[in-house]
């Protein structure tokens, strides 16, 4: 690794951080405190609520790399350079965290970050943490498909690539979100497929139907003890009016939507207009 002696690559590459996974407005937010609240220290801020990590660095570098890796293969590897240029980063904001603990913060049983651009970067992350935990938030794409992100957003950088990438530019924006909903989803998914027991499978819907069953499923993949401060958390921020918001939305493009991302939604467990009942998804 360029610029990286063999005992700073071993160093990180003994890490285990945790990974939160997921497009941006699919519940990694409340995800990301529920974790805090567990002792995974995540680079946060109290006083930004987003629960996204603060070193700004760190995700400015995440967004330039994720835009590098959108023609790739998703289970092509990285360039040495780019591994480099991430590894520096991730080393610098692991000491970010330890310069900047939470006020009234439990002992520091773990260490990670959500940043939802990171959901373009797998294998990135992966050749600099091979030991990484990922957990994978999902949420229903026709609920995404009428919210805004800055992965669906032509006037960004990142978005008009993306945007670009799966031929969307000129479409109205409730189509752009889908696919890039789609788009983000299927491709982690071909690199989770690699990952074995390291990555954890979450629909938003399970966490606000099942709050603490879903926490405590996560508690125990990550070998943590779920705890009071987390299920007080829980009960207090989750609101099940979160769910199937797509519903109130013109039934002609609910319609469009369903028929551009059908089967990633059915992958995951989502029933279509006029099907009966959700299913788990096929995978765990």
């Amino acid at each position: 690794m360029l610029g990286f002696s063999t005992e700073r690559r071993a160093r990180l590459a003994a890490e285990r951080p945790v990974v939160i996974m997921g497009r941006g407005h699919s519940g990694t937010r409340v995800l990301a405190w529920a974790l805090e609240e567990l002792g995974v220290r995540l680079g946060t801020l109290a006083e930004k609520d987003t629960g996204d990590a603060q070193d700004r660095r760190f995700t400015r570098r995440i967004k330039r790399l994720a835009r590098r890796s959108l023609r790739r293969d998703p289970l092509a590897q990285p360039t040495r350079f780019e591994v480099w240029r991430f590894a520096r980063r991730a080393e610098q904001f692991r000491t970010w965290i330890a310069e900047h603990p939470p006020v009234n913060a439990a002992p520091e049983l773990a260490w990670g970050w959500k940043f939802p651009e990171t959901y373009l970067i797998g294998p990135l992350v992966e050749a600099v943490f091979p030991q990484a935990l990922y957990v994978h938030m999902v949420r229903d794409g026709r609920d995404l498909a009428f919210k805004e992100h800055l992965t669906d957003d032509a006037d960004r950088a990142l978005g008009r690539a993306l945007l670009a990438e799966v031929g969307a530019l000129e479409k109205p924006h409730h189509i752009q979100a889908a696919l890039s909903w789609n788009f983000q989803v299927q491709r982690f998914d071909r690199f989770a497929a690699t990952l074995g027991e390291r990555c954890l499978r979450l629909r938003f819907e399970d966490l606000i139907a099942e709050p603490e069953r879903t926490m405590e499923r996560t508690a125990e993949f990550l070998k943590l003890p779920m705890n009071e401060r987390c299920r007080a958390y829980l009960r207090a921020n989750l609101r099940r009016g979160k769910v199937s918001q797509h519903r109130s939305e013109d039934p002609s493009q609910i319609a469009e939507v369903e028929a551009l991302i059908a089967p990633t939604l059915r992958e995951w467990g989502y029933a279509l207009r006029g099907e009966t009942g959700e299913q788990a998804p096929s995978r765990t």
